[in-house]
């Protein structure tokens, strides 16, 4: 018996078989059918074409409640002064 560690490949003899080729043409075959399917599936869709850039109807409000945010939704967040480099120069000078 042939143990794995004594035996060598020859890479020169060693080829992709039958199913490999298989896999790769059902994969490629695949990748064309839903390819296709999906472009009868996007040709169903219908749009008005016309008024494509409008907006569509709804029946709540088009633009958000104008009443004021409530003061908890809104946390002002303080920054820190920038400063300029004159600025910086003048603190140092003191």
């Amino acid at each position: 018996m042939i143990s794995l560690q004594t035996a060598e490949i020859d890479p020169n003899v060693v080829k992709p078989g039958w199913v490999a080729l298989l896999i790769v043409l059902a994969l490629g075959a695949a990748t064309v059918l839903l390819w296709r399917n999906m472009g009868k599936q996007l040709k169903r869709i219908d749009f008005d074409r016309d008024g494509a850039d409008d907006p569509a109807p709804s029946d709540g409000p088009a633009t958000p409640d104008p009443s004021p945010t409530p003061a908890t939704d809104a946390t002002p967040t303080t920054t820190a002064p920038t400063q300029t480099p004159s600025d910086s120069k003048e603190h140092s000078e003191h």
